[in-house]
């Protein structure tokens, strides 16, 4: 808790023929984070791949190719066990591959031939409004023809050009259509015409035979079977999903499993005879491994601890924290992996980010639905990030809601008794409780100023944490003196400033005189100044250009009570508005009418929804901003490698 877990450095080595044992072991252990080889010497060089590689690397990307196609998802057969293979894989996935992959052949087959006859189709129905059959429209070698919609009377117009021609008009789909036979002579001057025309749209002539209606029946009845085939193939895969799914999934693991193990000498180091493997181990895991590694081998392969300086950056780290604190480490892995010797703030996480977030959304009606989508993603996602995302809106969902009973909100509207400004307001249960000296609710619209400074205190605290967390982290690194310098400075600045702010505003805002005297306020100076002088001594005069910095640190967390009362302010808009539409100033209930008080339900519906999507988003994206600028820049440096043991964690198959 709040350190990685302890690593040990090791060397394993071993005769070439031990190396495949060893390798196995290793992955069913799945503690050892392996150190890629990677300088080669006279003696040593980067080992090859088992011989087994190649063919379970083959037959993967053919399962992968099967489940493409059929649409298979991991977690869709949920009722999934752990599954026995036989050992015919290979037959198993060499037959499957060929059914699979001939009927997807004949899909796309299907599929081209479908889209040709339905273009066929498509080109053929105009003509159903025209005397003619098909062939009818072409093989004149004096003849120009003309088919298409137009909304004229094109017949008055051709014979301005020439009484020797030939039209048939009808009409398809509401349009007017026609076909126009003229001698070629007169083309250029009814291509003219039709060109001017804007009505005017050609229509292809398809190169076929027949009469349209008998043309079209024929490529219906195509059409249907077609799709009648289609849909049997896609009826056939379905069986085969369902039938091979299991397989299919668990094969794949297995697969995966021994392709790791075949590819796991790229990372060693290799001589003719020998290997050696780089690598660390969680400390408590060292005893366990030895002892497997002699029992399996015979004592062929040895384990040895590597005593020695290294770079903190080099070793791996495990995050060790509690269970519910656990879902935070992704915001930490997503910002930075810690290094070996830091602190790993997910346990502040656990408290500060969904304290941050239940402080702004702060609505019970909010913090329920928060808390139901939280619970709903956890049943859906059963492992990683979204798993622990779901863990997160759980915690601030559940944290919203206490603060919303002590906001007295339920999507905006009171809870309680309140008056503001003069104003009497009834609330859902009437007056509120008095828990521990604090009468409910705490209005935040009618609390600004006193929320406003416990906003800041947070700021003060939480940045004085993270001052106090890089103080420990500087001592452990560069000694007592340089933390002092570094971040002892400016805690006592930040204390120093705070005191005197405290004590000197109070008496500029009621106008009175400052007590200069006064032993706190003393007390103060004298401490920023000190931290002052430390902070130059230490990092120079340029230093002092980041003091505005810090007082912006603690200004930003005013953003809680920003966020607080914008979502506060929408909700109870939307509720006036709604309100106004249900009941009219008179008091009477829908005296608007029905309509107009359906519009309210609307207007309270869309408002409340926009309203909570920005109540999820605002509050979780300024949470986290606090922590990674306000927080995190006090002693948080990160650049640490992710623990990554060899070894798979079996879900489908047994060993």
């Amino acid at each position: 808790m709040l350190k990685p877990t302890k690593m040990t450095k090791v060397v394993i080595a071993g005769t070439k023929d031990q190396i495949e044992p060893t390798i196995s072991i290793l992955h069913k252990l799945n503690v050892l984070h392996i150190t890629d080889f990677s300088k080669e010497t006279e003696d040593f060089k980067i080992g090859r791949p088992l011989k087994t590689a190649s063919k379970f690397s083959e037959h993967l990307l053919s399962l992968r190719a099967i489940s493409n196609q059929l649409g298979l998802k991991e977690s869709e057969p949920g009722k999934l066990t752990k599954v026995e293979l036989s050992s015919d894989i290979d037959e198993k996935i060499t037959n499957l591959q060929k059914e699979v992959s001939s009927r997807f052949d004949e899909l796309r087959n299907i599929e081209s031939r479908l889209k040709e006859k339905e273009d066929l189709l498509s080109s053929v129905k105009p003509f159903f409004g025209l005397p003619l059959s098909l062939e009818s429209y072409t093989g004149y070698e004096t003849l120009k023809v003309y088919t298409g919609y137009i909304d004229i009377d094109l017949e008055s117009r051709v014979k301005k050009i020439t009484s020797n021609f030939e039209l048939f008009s009808g009409e398809y789909e509401k349009r007017k259509i026609f076909v126009l036979f003229i001698p070629k002579a007169f083309e250029t001057e009814v291509q003219k015409l039709l060109q001017e025309e804007r009505t005017y749209v050609e229509i292809k002539v398809p190169q076929l035979k027949g009469n349209p209606p008998v043309i079209v029946d024929e490529l219906t009845k195509e059409i249907t079977g077609l799709k009648e085939k289609y849909s049997l193939i896609k009826t056939e895969l379905d069986k085969l999903k369902e039938e091979y799914s299991e397989f299919i999934i668990a094969t794949d693991e297995h697969l995966s499993i021994e392709t790791q193990k075949s590819e796991a000498p790229l990372k060693f180091a290799t001589s003719p005879n020998a290997f050696i493997i780089d690598g660390w181990v969680p400390s408590n895991k060292f005893d366990e491994i030895e002892a497997e590694l002699h029992k399996n081998t015979g004592g062929k392969v040895y384990l040895t601890k590597i005593v020695e300086d290294v770079n903190e950056k080099e070793v791996p780290i495990e995050l060790e924290n509690p269970t519910v604190a656990k879902p935070f480490e992704l915001l930490i892995n997503t910002f930075s992996t810690p290094r070996y010797g830091e602190i790993d703030p997910s346990l502040f996480l656990f408290v500060t980010y969904p304290l941050f977030y239940a402080l702004m959304l702060g609505d019970v009606g909010y913090g329920i639905i928060v808390t139901a989508l939280g619970l709903g993603l956890m049943r859906k996602f059963k492992s990683g990030g979204l798993n622990a995302i779901a863990l997160i809106l759980l915690i601030a969902g559940v944290l919203s809601t206490i603060f919303g009973v002590i906001y007295g909100e339920f999507f905006g509207f009171p809870i309680f008794d309140i008056e503001s400004n003069g104003q009497f307001e009834p609330g859902i249960l009437g007056a509120g409780p008095s828990i521990a000296g604090i009468h409910l609710p705490v209005h935040r619209l009618g609390e600004v100023k006193p929320l406003l400074i416990l906003c800041f205190a947070i700021g003060i605290f939480h940045v004085l944490l993270g001052y106090a967390i890089g103080f420990r982290n500087q001592v452990i690194e560069h000694g007592l003196k340089h933390a002092i310098y570094a971040k002892g400075s400016w805690m006592m600045i930040l204390i120093g400033g705070v005191t005197i702010i405290a004590k000197v505003m109070p008496a500029m805002m009621s106008k009175s005189p400052i007590q200069t005297g006064d032993t706190i306020l003393v007390t103060g100076t004298v401490v920023a100044i000190i931290g002052l002088i430390l902070l130059i001594k230490g990092e120079g005069f340029i230093s002092i250009l980041e003091l505005p910095t810090l007082l912006s640190n603690i200004l930003s967390y005013s953003r809680i009570l920003a966020i607080g009362l914008s979502s506060a302010g929408i909700a109870l808009a939307v509720n006036k508005i709604a309100m106004n539409l249900f009941i009219e100033p008179g008091g009477i209930l829908m005296g608007k009418g029905i309509l107009v008080a359906l519009a309210g339900v609307v207007v309270l519906f869309i408002g409340h929804v926009i309203n909570l999507l920005l109540g999820i988003l605002g509050p979780g994206l300024h949470s986290l901003r606090l922590q990674y600028v306000e927080f995190f820049t006090k002693f948080y440096e990160g650049g640490g490698v992710k623990y990554l043991p060899f070894g798979h964690k079996r879900k489908f198959t047994e060993e």
